[in-house]
């Protein structure tokens, strides 16, 4: 009697939270079947291919749930909290990715406040260019895919960040300003991963990030610029170079076709943006990787779903490399194609293929050539709640 009391008890006090606070639990699970076929092909001319095939969780959607709540202060003001976890729907563990270590809501952990002044954000939160969460003005307006098909992308994308404060203006006369900034990027990350001494801000690795979008009709753009303040082991730092990357894209929706394009600049990068990280990288480059990027891509509905095609090329190079080393450079090409179909307003099903190709030489010989092949295909269904 006593545990039931106690139980009603509960129930009561969260029912009423949940009525002044409007509190929501929602989420994504995604299941798809992934093929990828991969070729690496070496300068002593050998090379190395393997296929996989298997049942994978967040194919097409990272599998999520949270809970997120607003509270009404009245006078216009508001306040809000959302916390988001990310798990592996094929197996039942938290996600595999690096960055959700030790985090029980690894995706997002934040508290808003909204007033008729825009909106200020507060903690864990994906970046800029993250192509994910709440702040997602560069990829979203960009990108066909927001963000690249699985592993065909080819371009710089930043992450979710600790310590995070983030500003969105209300919208005037079409346009909006997002402002952020990480006093450090990952709170786990130890002193020898040129992260700063515990709770040393001064020398930690930060995040800052601005974009301005515009909406107008059909059409929409962004202008984005991120910068990276790299953090020291206590002797040196990460890099000579802070990494600095500019985005300007958009998209236009004719009716029967949404047509989208971005490029980009980068310099200060620990490495290039391509499926083999290591391919071109900060090793005895002390001012990191330097390139540019650019994508093509469209949305067309057709059969009662939607096609999506897109194309992307970067071209990249290590910059500031030491006396006595030589010089690497590298681009690459990816093209991918993906159709979705609504069962109802939370399912959905969709397939999807694509190819991507990079490659690596010595600046001024022909030596030292490496290339890199991928093939993906995939099939999969997405449910929301």
């Amino acid at each position: 009697m006593k545990k039931t009391l106690a139980a009603l008890a509960v129930l009561g006090a969260f029912a009423g939270s949940a009525a002044a606070a409007d509190v929501t639990l929602y989420g994504v699970v995604d299941y798809g079947f992934l093929y990828n076929y991969t070729d690496n092909q070496k300068a002593d001319g050998t090379s190395t291919d393997d296929n996989t095939f298997g049942l994978q969780s967040g194919v097409d959607s990272g599998s999520r749930w949270g809970i997120k709540g607003v509270e009404d202060l009245g006078n216009g003001l508001k306040v809000g909290f959302q916390l988001e976890s990310g798990f592996n729907a094929d197996d039942g563990t938290l996600s595999k990715y690096s960055e959700y270590q030790n985090r029980i809501f690894g995706r997002q952990a934040t508290l808003s406040v909204y007033s008729d002044f825009g909106t200020l954000t507060f903690g864990r939160m994906d970046a800029l260019s993250s192509a994910a969460g709440t702040y997602d003005v560069v990829y979203s307006i960009g990108d066909a895919f927001d963000g690249g098909d699985n592993d065909v992308f080819g371009l710089y994308g930043a992450s979710r960040y600790d310590n995070t404060v983030a500003y969105q203006s209300p919208k005037f006369a079409g346009l909006q300003v997002t402002a952020m900034y990480s006093f450090k990027q990952d709170s786990n990350a130890k002193v020898d991963d040129f992260s700063g001494d515990e709770g040393d801000f001064s020398s930690s690795k930060r995040y800052a990030g601005v974009a301005l979008t515009g909406e107008y009709g059909p059409a929409q753009f962004v202008a984005a610029y991120e910068l990276t303040k790299y953090g020291s082991d206590g002797t040196k730092r990460e890099l000579d170079k802070d990494a600095n990357v500019f985005f300007l894209g958009g998209n236009y929706d004719f009716g029967v076709a949404k047509v989208f394009a971005m490029g980009q600049y980068f310099n200060g990068l620990t490495t290039a943006p391509t499926l083999d990280d290591t391919l071109v990288s900060a090793t005895d480059a002390t001012d990191g990787v330097k390139g540019f990027g650019f994508h093509v891509g469209t949305q067309v509905p057709a059969a009662g779903g939607l096609i999506t095609v897109g194309g992307y090329y970067s071209n990249f190079e290590q910059d500031g490399v030491v006396a006595g080393k030589e010089k690497h450079e590298g681009d690459y090409y990816g093209l991918a194609a993906r159709y979705e179909y609504d069962l109802s307003k939370r399912t959905m099903l969709y397939a999807g293929a694509g190819y991507g190709v990079e490659s690596r030489d010595k600046v001024g010989t022909e030596k030292d050539d490496t290339e890199n092949q991928l093939v993906q295909a995939y099939v999969g269904l997405t449910h929301r709640f």
